[in-house]
């Protein structure tokens, strides 16, 4: 899945007044609320993606639904698992779903479905993403561990956030850790370069 997302910041500089750290201070302040947008028009493109192939089964084979569309089977004493992969777009949840994030809180609606094989009700996206019912909060310990060598040195991590824990402790945990997590093993790859050049 390959998708673009656009974004326009208009900025006003006080001509001969302003500061690189000022620049960079003001960046800093629109950093998370930026990414919380980024975050949300992901999410939403995704979850079109996935309602278009699990309601338009003639156009996309079984290949491009693979991993899509799992689901607890309707009125199952056992909680099996449904084998039907099609839907019925059903509109949304009358209240969004909120998720704390590292970037803060994100109001997201989420699209409910129809099985057309056991009639469920449920949430591609948030199957998709394996969002249990509950869970509202993303945490990741060790990518705030790859986030904070990144941002700081290694140093003012220990003295900073008061961390017991070795330079190659850090590293073991962001490089050399078991973790059956394809996004994790991502940052592993797109951060170990500027970690290295960080410590």
């Amino acid at each position: 899945m390959e998708q673009e997302i656009y974004i326009t910041l208009r900025f006003n500089l006080a001509t001969g007044k302003v500061g690189l750290n000022e620049i960079i201070y003001r960046l800093k302040e629109v950093r998370d609320p930026l990414m919380l947008k980024i975050l949300e028009q992901i999410l939403i493109g995704y979850d079109d993606l996935i309602s278009e192939r699990l309601s338009k089964t003639k156009i996309y084979p079984s290949k491009a639904r693979k991993g899509l569309g799992r689901h607890v089977r309707k009125d199952d004493p056992g909680d099996r698992f449904c084998r039907g992969r099609k839907i019925r777009k059903r509109g949304y949840r009358s209240k969004p779903r909120r998720f704390s994030t590292v970037f803060g809180k994100l109001d997201l609606p989420i699209r409910v479905a129809e099985c057309l094989n056991c009639g469920a009700f449920y949430s591609p996206l948030l199957s998709a993403l394996r969002i249990g019912r509950y869970a509202r909060r993303e945490t990741n310990f060790e990518h705030e561990i790859v986030e904070a060598v990144i941002d700081t040195n290694y140093r003012r991590l220990i003295d900073g956030r008061s961390i017991d824990i070795s330079l190659g402790g850090i590293h073991n945990i962001v490089v050399g850790s078991p973790d059956k997590s394809g996004l994790m093993r991502h940052f592993r790859s797109q951060f170990q370069q500027k970690i290295y050049l960080a410590l």
